[in-house]
């Protein structure tokens, strides 16, 4: 990383006289033209001297007065040349060496000039090695940028997909609205996502490739200087520079470049780091979604590496955003972080457009206590209205296997729970929950009337891990006889007293067991959904699963 003539003749600004056209060459020293230029004592680290019929050194600039300069290109074409005076030899060189000269008026000593170049190609070689240091130091984007102050006057930023901040230049001050939101709480908020996604902004940045120079944007006030890393053809990190200070120039990007090059050594190891486990997650659950088939001994490997346990308690949630929003699926990775945020025990992936969290359940699922306490319901109402989209959520579910079955089931509860009516009792007893998230069990009894013949191996699964089912092995395990008390209970229309009667056991007793079930397998007995569902495993459930033959 070295140099440009750009960076070299802004540095010099209105002493330039003339400018090369080819001023993206790169330099990293600074040699003295010897001929007819008094030999400068000491010239330090970065200079040199070179005689009228030397060979030409790769990225080096040659500087002596006008006219020796101007012969020293003569006499080697393909050299680039510094030369101190006011132009007055362009008209007998060839257009050729015109294209390589740059000429500067100074009223400063030639050393002065000499050492003022070599002192400005040494602080950017010195930079790199910063920058390099840091690479093997096992830094992190902060200290690439934290090493780069004397650099940058103008205020940089790099976050990643999921507009997180991962670095500033802290010692860069900033009026921007946007940014120092973004500064201020570490992550892009809402509002200016939705401006991403109004004006195009994500879309661009999927595509994108090399700098992007924007003079005027409706989202921040200053003009910028963008380059998006895309890792595997996907969007990983962005790093964006606003002219808070100095306008866009050639030589600004020219310097944002030599950043963005050193840096594209990191983004490749952070990729690896920060992504090897969320792949293996992905890759899994991906999978196990779509049923790929796979041996136990290598699905085991698998859950040892993505840390997952193959038996838990666990229950999947599905968000859909509007398929005609393109921007909005573009952006998951957005949702999938801040969704992690509001559950912090949840893993978030993406699957064909939508996302998917699996949360670990503190209830067993099917049977022994589930007081709620880790009920993911109340965090997505939050998020949702905050980030729009629509919930599906699963029943609980054991082994990690199980977990096609719990993509089924939320989205058909997303897909029930979106849609019209069919029929009076729905009409009357399911009311629409304040926020789009809907859960599997409130339209279980509907999906079974109208489809359940068509899918008969997903209803038997459904009602083989219902809390109903979960009650008959409570008893075959302990010789209770729950099942049939609630079921009674039911029947008797929650008349504890006709129950009893029936049952032949104290009124008393039959609450308190009654109570005792409830918060053991989490069923809500006030909810007519619920008991219509309950209903309905007890009518599907097959006998012999009373006696343990099934």
């Amino acid at each position: 990383m070295s140099v440009t003539m750009h960076m070299l003749l802004e540095h010099w600004g209105d002493r330039v006289v003339s400018a090369p056209r080819m001023a993206s060459e790169r330099f990293s020293q600074v040699a003295l033209i010897a001929s007819g230029v008094d030999d400068l004592a000491g010239r330090g680290e970065g200079g040199a001297a070179a005689e009228s019929d030397s060979a030409i050194e790769p990225e080096t600039i040659y500087c002596g007065y006008e006219r020796q300069a101007a012969d020293f290109l003569v006499a080697h074409p393909e050299a680039c040349a510094l030369g101190i005076g006011d132009g007055s030899t362009l008209a007998s060189i060839p257009p050729s060496c015109a294209m390589r000269f740059a000429i500067v008026k100074d009223d400063r000593s030639f050393s002065s000039v000499f050492e003022d170049a070599r002192r400005f190609l040494l602080k950017y070689e010195r930079w790199t090695e910063r920058m390099r240091a840091v690479l093997f130091e096992h830094g992190d984007y902060q200290s690439f940028l934290d090493c780069s102050t004397d650099i940058f006057e103008d205020f940089v930023t790099i976050t990643d997909s999921s507009f997180r901040l991962l670095a500033y230049t802290k010692d860069v001050p900033i009026d921007d609205p946007v940014v120092m939101r973004l500064v201020e709480e570490g992550y892009h908020a809402k509002e200016t996502v939705d401006k991403f996604k109004k004006y195009g902004a994500v879309k661009r940045w999927q595509t994108q490739t090399g700098i992007l120079r924007v003079e005027q944007t409706r989202i921040v006030e200053n003009p910028t200087l963008s380059y998006v890393f895309r890792m595997h053809g996907s969007y990983f990190v962005h790093i964006v520079l606003q002219c808070t200070k100095n306008p866009l120039s050639d030589a600004l990007v020219d310097t944002f470049q030599m950043l963005i090059d050193c840096l594209e050594l990191y983004v490749r190891h952070d990729w690896t780091a920060r992504h090897q486990f969320d792949k293996d997650y992905a890759a899994l659950l991906s999978d196990l979604v779509m049923r790929r088939p796979q041996n136990r001994d290598l699905l085991l490997k698998r859950l040892e590496r993505a840390r997952m346990p193959l038996e838990g308690s666990y229950r999947l949630c599905v968000m859909e955003v509007d398929a005609e929003d393109e921007e909005g699926q573009r952006v998951l990775g957005y949702y999938a972080w801040r969704l992690l945020e509001a559950v912090p025990l949840g893993k978030a992936s993406t699957f064909q457009g939508r996302l998917l969290l699996l949360v670990e359940d503190r209830g067993e699922p099917g049977g022994g206590s589930c007081d709620g306490s880790n009920d993911p319901s109340e965090a997505l109402a939050s998020f949702q209205k905050t980030y729009g989209g629509v919930f599906g959520v699963s029943e609980p579910f054991r082994c990690i296997t199980d977990v096609p079955y719990a993509y089924r089931q939320a989205r058909i509860a997303i897909e029930y729970g979106q849609r019209d009516a069919k029929s009076l009792a729905t009409l009357f007893s399911i009311p629409k929950p304040e926020a789009p998230m809907y859960r599997f069990k409130t339209y279980f009894p509907s999906y079974v009337y109208e489809q359940g013949r068509q899918e008969s191996s997903f209803v038997s699964y459904c009602v083989r891990n219902s809390a109903v089912a979960g009650i008959v092995c409570y008893d075959r395990e302990h010789g209770t006889d729950d099942a049939e008390m609630l079921f009674t209970y039911l029947m008797c229309e929650r008349r504890a007293s006709d129950a009893a009667e029936r049952l032949h056991m104290h009124r008393n007793t039959l609450v308190y067991r009654i109570d005792r079930m409830r918060e053991r397998f989490g069923i809500d007995l006030s909810s007519p959904a619920e008991r219509e569902e309950i209903m309905l495993a007890f009518r599907l459930l097959p006998a012999r699963l009373a006696d343990g033959s099934d």
